[in-house]
């Protein structure tokens, strides 16, 4: 199985750490991992740099997006979406949201991409793996490069 954890950067953090992706995943990846009295210390840093997520707008942009896909399921706190190779669950909380998938990625990536329509400073991380990035690539929307 994978799992994303998907935080929304403040806008000033994600311009600024643009091409500096690693240091936000490894300040991500030290706090999940540490059950220390410094993890108070990390938690603080991450609420400082993300925004809390208004989970309501959020929830019906993505249900009004993905209803029309086949094996798309709504749940108490977490959207459902299967088809015949894969699947993907979207749970949401206060300040980060949570997918976990298996099969082909498929499925991931229609969340994925629905995702990035809706916002644009969404980071994505899957711990296990030591993957990470934005959503929606901040290069395509400051010009850097283009």
């Amino acid at each position: 199985m994978r799992e994303y954890f998907i935080y929304k950067l403040k806008d000033e953090v994600a311009e600024q750490y643009f091409g500096k992706e690693t240091k936000l995943f490894q300040l991500f990846l030290e706090e999940y991992k540490t059950f220390t009295a410094q993890k108070d210390v990390l938690q603080k840093q991450i609420e400082y740099i993300t925004s809390p997520l208004h989970i309501d707008p959020i929830q019906a942009f993505l249900k009004q997006m993905l209803l029309s896909k086949k094996g798309f399921h709504t749940e108490v706190h977490s959207f459902l979406l299967e088809s015949d190779r894969s699947s993907a669950r979207l749970s949401f909380s206060e300040r980060y949201l949570i997918l976990q998938s298996v099969g082909g990625f498929e499925a991931e990536t229609i969340i994925f991409e629905t995702m990035r329509k809706y916002e644009r400073c969404f980071f994505a991380m899957d711990f296990k793996y030591y993957r990470y990035g934005w959503l929606n690539p901040l290069k395509a929307r400051t010009g850097y490069g283009s």
